[in-house]
């Protein structure tokens, strides 16, 4: 296991933890969810589960997160957007292949599903996607979360204090603007690999509803978990979100060089 820096396409600096056993000839990219980071459980426990069955991981903060930024009160900074995040994605596939032949699979978890969908759709080497509680809809999402009027707020003021849900930070207007450019239900359309999506039944803060249009859209195969919030906070949910994501990547990567 080692720490690995980077720079993406914009020039702004990546730092992750890649971690290849021995022999292995796949690699998973492990993006989390908005305003959390690499460091988190879920990550370090799929980077663990994963390495036992020979499959290599690279956790990642993209950009806006971590101790590549520089965080002030909030755990990201308020001048993200999705393409800036996307191209923290789009160098750490780069830099996978850099490090060797490997196979490819992501795993997004809410935020992170939205980059690893969008970077899926438009690289067909990417061998197998995982998305756990995803968001496929942002531009909806952001209207259920604050409604059109929020959002003229948001326009006039320049700047969006979100506190709910249990997350916390500021947002420059360019946030919204930029994700106006992107249409990702169309774009998921394009997605070739085989893709699994786990959500829970009683998911607060990204609803449901928007996994099973994304699953009947693509193909997907989408598995409920019944009771199970947006964090997996029931040990036993949680470890059964788990097991599927690895089961998932261990029936459709590749394992061992030949």
């Amino acid at each position: 296991m080692e720490e690995v820096k980077f720079r993406d396409s914009l020039g702004n600096p990546v730092i992750g933890t890649l971690s290849i056993p021995e022999g292995a000839s796949s690699v998973v990219v492990l993006s989390h969810g908005f305003s959390s980071s690499k460091e988190s459980r879920v990550y370090i426990e799929l980077q663990r589960a994963l390495n036992r069955i020979g499959i290599g991981t690279l956790r990642y903060d993209y950009y806006g997160h971590g101790k590549a930024h520089a965080l002030g009160k909030y755990d990201v900074t308020k001048d993200v957007t999705l393409t800036k995040c996307v191209e923290s994605l789009r160098a750490a596939v780069e830099y996978v292949h850099f490090r060797g032949d490997y196979n490819v699979g992501l795993m997004g978890a809410s935020f992170g599903g939205l980059l690893s969908i969008i970077v899926a759709s438009e690289d067909p080497d990417i061998k197998a996607l995982a998305l756990k509680s995803p968001v496929t809809e942002p531009k909806e999402l952001w209207r259920m979360r604050i409604g059109e009027k929020g959002i003229e707020e948001w326009r006039q003021n320049g700047i969006l204090y979100f506190d709910k849900l249990g997350e916390n930070f500021e947002l420059d207007y360019s946030f919204w603007e930029d994700l106006q450019t992107y249409d990702t239900l169309d774009m998921a359309q394009l997605i070739s690999c085989p893709t699994l999506i786990v959500h829970g039944t009683r998911d607060s803060v990204v609803p449901i509803s928007h996994s099973k249009i994304f699953a009947e859209i693509t193909n997907a195969k989408l598995k409920t978990i019944k009771g199970a919030d947006h964090g997996y906070r029931d040990p036993k949910e949680f470890r059964f979100m788990k097991k599927l994501i690895v089961d998932f990547f261990k029936d459709k990567l590749p394992r061992e060089t030949e």
